[in-house]
């Protein structure tokens, strides 16, 4: 799929009203991609792409080198997940108050509902159905060896330290715990976006890396960003992460072993077109507009972090079989979180891989109209001056 974390690996110099600043606006050192579209902060976009290499992806949708699934794992037990929330490799993917956990099936509407689902059919495309895989997760024990990385020119490093502490660093390495095996998005194909993610068990590490088209597994990224799984860990105003909103990207992915357990307990990311996404507002947990550094969006857009549900009343009873009937539930329960623009004139999905019945799930062929907006807290931010 075609997801990309525009402007997200830098600490784009939005400016929350009444918030001091936390970064200045720097640069960026991206292009245009294949296809002719750029980013909000000058980066390429990403072009069609074919899905990596699933070498070391289990049962379950998930990898971790071919060493450690976390199907089966002794201190992982995905069919907990809808009683206890999403679990990765033993580890809470962020505690219940964390806001993808936040059931939102009876919120009160938002009194903008019916003036953002307009602007969305208007402005947005269609929505696909999530039936192309993207992301891998990468489950590496506690003891695994860090590796270094080296950044490219502009990248770096930020997040919450082992004190939980934000942070964030210029150098030009670092040390994380990739396995020789790891596997990510579009690991064979060039000129286009990496994601990688690293969990590691036990200390409950979140490590994500973000490139447009990094050297190798381990040379000529653009970002490593650190979270504490089992924290509510929210970037600070203005910070951008391997999503171009700020937010986690392991947060809202569509996991196999979720759908197989019958529950989703999450909400699900979408990324939509920059026609309706919102230049000056945004939503936590997001932490920065479309429009930092001047972009050009529209000031009525869909924000970043903004939830759709899917309505109550949608009818589910023409759906066979079980993966896109899962999906169509977090929709109403969870609903799905904006985090970046898709670079096309649709909006898409984050897939794990896994077994997936492509025939089942392509029956989630949604629109706009199908979905509402639950009350939503703005937060305004100004372009840079």
């Amino acid at each position: 799929m075609g997801l990309r974390a525009r402007g997200s690996w830098l600490a784009m110099c939005a400016v929350s009203i009444g918030v001091a600043a936390i970064g200045g606006c720097s640069s960026s050192s991206g292009g245009t991609g294949s296809n002719g579209n750029t980013a909000p902060d000058g980066s390429a976009s990403d072009a069609p792409s074919a899905g990596p290499d699933a070498e070391g992806t289990d049962a379950a949708g998930n990898t971790d080198g071919g060493r450690n699934p976390e199907a089966g794992a002794g201190d992982s037990n995905a069919g907990d997940a809808a009683a206890s929330g999403p679990v990765v490799g033993g580890c809470p993917v962020f505690p219940p108050d964390y806001p993808y956990n936040q059931d939102i099936s009876q919120a009160a509407l938002d009194p903008g509902s019916a003036t953002y689902i307009a602007n969305l059919v208007s402005r947005a495309g269609t929505i696909n159905p999530p039936t192309s895989p993207s992301e891998y997760i990468n489950i590496v024990p506690s003891s695994q060896a860090n590796v270094t990385v080296q950044f490219g020119s502009g990248g770096g490093q930020w997040g919450f330290d082992t004190s939980d502490t934000f942070q964030s660093s210029s150098a030009s390495t670092a040390s994380v715990p990739i396995p020789s095996g790891v596997t990510y998005e579009n690991m064979n194909t060039p000129n286009s976006d990496h994601h990688m993610m690293v969990v590691v068990q036990g200390s409950c590490r979140l490590f994500e890396l973000y490139a447009w088209n990094p050297s190798s597994a381990t040379s000529g990224w653009e970002a490593l960003v650190t979270w504490n799984l089992e924290k509510n860990e929210q970037l600070p105003d203005g910070w951008g992460s391997t999503t171009a909103a700020g937010t986690p990207l392991l947060a809202g992915i569509i996991r196999y072993d979720e759908v197989a357990a019958g529950e989703i307990p999450h909400a699900i990311d979408i990324v939509i077109p920059g026609a309706d996404l919102d230049a000056f507002a945004y939503v936590k947990p997001a932490a920065r507009s479309a429009g930092a550094c001047g972009s050009a969006y529209p000031t009525d857009g869909f924000p970043y972090g903004g939830r759709l549900r899917l309505k109550a009343s949608f009818d589910t009873s023409k759906y066979t079989g079980t993966q896109a009937l899962v999906v169509a539930r977090a929709l109403k329960k969870y609903g799905m979180i904006n985090t970046d623009d898709s670079g096309y004139s649709r909006a898409d999905f984050r897939l794990g891989p896994g077994s997936w019945d492509t025939t089942d799930l392509s029956q989630l062929k949604l629109t706009w109209d199908d979905f509402e907006v639950p009350a939503m807290t703005l937060v305004q931010s100004k372009a840079c001056n």
